[in-house]
């Protein structure tokens, strides 16, 4: 019976594939990945290419970031799969980071669900591990919670004392002045694993630069 893998490639740095996701990627008669906008780079597909048969098929679907037009391209991409998996073919669906992390994946999973096919998830490293890895931050300790949110509720922050910051861009002034009223030390990383990698902890610098791949790792005493 074919199968749907969903395939987390890690944060954009090839050699953060894990061994289990490449290998699925390389027995996969079809290979689907995203792009957030029309005819754009695939993150997804450009970390994973080196693992891709020559004679697999290719697809980079566009998935809008919201609105109505998610749901349309979603259903799209679902019956191009379906189309793939009816055939008898296995089909690779990458995401950048992991699957189940505020995914594309997700959106277009229920479609394919519903039709009784076989799907298998394979986790991948998030950017915000990768990230405090990379600058050497702990991003939580003992019986101390860890949220992870998107920067559009920032505002929802109560007594955490670790916390990551997703969704970053067009809200990263709001971000910070909520942060520095609170209290909190942040580290600001874009592009973690990529071509670009950058890391911030001045305030004027980040507001300069504000990188659509970018989050920010927080914490206070």
């Amino acid at each position: 019976m074919p199968v749907l893998y969903g395939v987390g490639v890690g944060p954009g740095d090839k050699e953060l594939i894990t061994v289990k996701g490449s290998k699925i990627i390389e027995k996969c008669d079809v290979i689907v990945a995203p792009t957030a906008t029309e005819g754009g780079e695939s993150i997804a597909f450009e970390t994973a290419k080196d693992y891709v048969r020559d004679d697999a098929e290719v697809a980079i679907l566009h998935f809008p970031m919201g609105g109505k037009d998610r749901t349309i391209k979603s259903k799209e991409a679902y019956d191009f799969i379906e189309k793939r998996l009816s055939e008898g073919k296995n089909v690779a669906f990458l995401t950048i980071g992991d699957p189940y992390v505020y995914s594309t994946y997700i959106h277009m999973l229920s479609h394919v669900k519903e039709h009784g096919f076989e799907v298998k998830t394979v986790p991948g490293i998030t950017s915000f591990c990768a990230g405090a890895s990379l600058v050497d931050k702990t991003l939580v300790i003992g019986n101390e919670k860890l949220v992870i949110l998107p920067a559009a509720k920032i505002n929802e922050i109560t007594d955490e004392k670790f916390i990551v910051v997703m969704k970053l861009y067009k809200h990263e002034e709001e971000v910070l002045n909520i942060l520095e009223e609170k209290g909190f030390n942040y580290t600001y990383i874009s592009r973690v694993g990529r071509e670009g990698e950058t890391v911030l902890t001045d305030r004027e610098s980040i507001l300069k630069l504000r990188d659509y791949m970018s989050l920010i790792i927080a914490s206070r005493e």
